[in-house]
């Protein structure tokens, strides 16, 4: 099946000059992990995520919160968060995307977003942001197809 026919049409996406506390509260109020950053016309510029917000607040600090026994101060965490709370997203942005055409099947876009340790990812048309895969959605669904083809 093409991505094209169970992508999440959600087309929840922030500009790349909103400020980071605009991006928290798209995640926070939509329930999202990440969202694509595009510009006027839909085209993808880039994609931010919660975990691109963590590591800006915590720069040099990601690598060790992988590890249950690195507890960061919080109080410093907070303080940088707030600091680059009014920073546009477009600093802290990844801005090279995995994107899937409409046309992808499910199977290979499922396959690219787990090789790839990537939860969402834009869907284009002619390179304008049409919908999102979600990989908890593609996985749901090719258990329950068997096949994904």
């Amino acid at each position: 099946m093409r991505i094209g026919d169970v992508m999440d049409r959600d087309l929840t996406a922030i500009a790349p000059d909103s400020p980071v506390s605009e991006a928290i509260e798209v995640l926070s109020r939509h329930r999202l992990t990440g969202v694509p950053v595009v510009d006027e016309e839909g085209h993808v510029l880039g994609f931010i995520s919660e975990k691109d917000i963590i590591k800006a607040a915590l720069p040099g600090y990601f690598e060790y919160l992988q590890d249950s026994s690195f507890i960061p101060d919080f109080d410093q965490f907070q303080a940088r968060l707030r600091r680059i709370s009014r920073e546009p997203v477009q600093r802290f942005m990844v801005k090279k995307v995995a994107t899937f055409k409409e046309e992808d099947s499910d199977f290979s876009v499922a396959m690219t977003l787990i090789q790839q340790n990537i939860k969402r990812a834009p869907v284009l048309r002619e390179g304008v942001l049409v919908g999102v895969a979600n990989r908890a959605d593609l996985l749901e669904r090719l258990m329950a197809d068997g096949t994904g083809k």
